[in-house]
């Protein structure tokens, strides 16, 4: 019995809410319409947002291992706000809206970038324009500085030792013609061998010099530029707006049904 009162009274209290929404319907609608309106005018009015991501590279060789990481580089930058943003890109920077930097997981010198313009032409620009911004920071400097010194006296060291190696290897042949040179520990194609790994050595070290001429920090891969724009998203901002509206109106309905109550007990 007492379950059964229980069940009555919650159809009751269901049959209550619905009267309430019934009754100020007109008042929901029309908040619905106003709000869900506003907000497709609103989401149209707004321009286009274009997104460019691309991977950028800290250049760094093997014989120097003090090289900044992404991670620390992420993190030295921080969050772009509008002044930073200003500092960073000052030609694009009108009609760029956000720039985000993240440091790739499991890597130790790639960085992506994400640029938000509302062109999709000002994002290779200002991709330009955060190069130049990266690689004038005083850390990245300074590491360009100490590296290309220690790839410039690399450089050196096996260029003389490719300048030596014919006459090395000249000395060696006359030895071994006049018995000199005993054949166990002497092997010509083995050193002909090693003067080929010191020039492949040779230029790799010249190949990264002049990468480093160009900056400590340069563009991993091709950038990807999205043909559609990432906002405003029109659709999710109306559904958004219409579902807040129906919550709002049914809190108005009740809110007003609520005082309308007190003002009839009271009077």
């Amino acid at each position: 019995m007492e379950q059964q009162n229980r069940e009555y009274d919650d159809e009751i209290n269901l049959y209550d809410f619905w009267k309430v929404i019934v009754k100020r319907k007109m008042l929901i609608i029309g908040l619905f319409i106003v709000i869900v309106g506003l907000t497709a005018i609103g989401s149209f009015l707004m321009p286009d947002i274009y997104r460019g991501e691309a991977g950028l590279s800290i250049i760094y060789s093997d014989v120097y291992s003090d090289v900044i990481k992404a991670k620390e580089l992420t993190d030295l930058i921080g969050r772009v706000d509008s002044e930073k943003q200003l500092r960073m890109v000052p030609k694009s920077y009108p009609n760029v809206t956000n720039i985000k930097f993240n440091a790739i997981k499991d890597s130790k010198n790639i960085i992506e970038v994400s640029i938000d313009a509302k062109k999709i032409d000002d994002i290779p620009r200002a991709l330009s324009e955060v190069l130049v911004y990266l690689n004038n920071m005083d850390i990245i400097k300074s590491t360009v500085s100490r590296e290309k010194g220690i790839l410039i006296k690399q450089s050196a060291e096996l260029s003389d030792l490719i300048k030596s190696s014919p006459d090395l290897l000249a000395t060696y042949n006359k030895l071994f013609s006049a018995g000199k040179l005993a054949t166990m520990g002497f092997n010509p194609v083995e050193v002909s061998k090693r003067v080929s790994d010191i020039k492949v050595e040779l230029l790799r070290v010249e190949q990264l010099l002049s990468r480093l001429n160009n900056g400590g920090i340069e563009i991993a891969a091709q950038p990807y530029v999205s043909n559609r724009p990432v906002s405003p998203k029109i659709l999710l901002n109306v559904v958004a707006a219409g579902i807040s509206s129906l919550l709002l109106g049914i809190f108005l309905a009740f809110f007003i049904e609520y005082i309308g109550n007190i003002k009839n007990k009271n009077s």
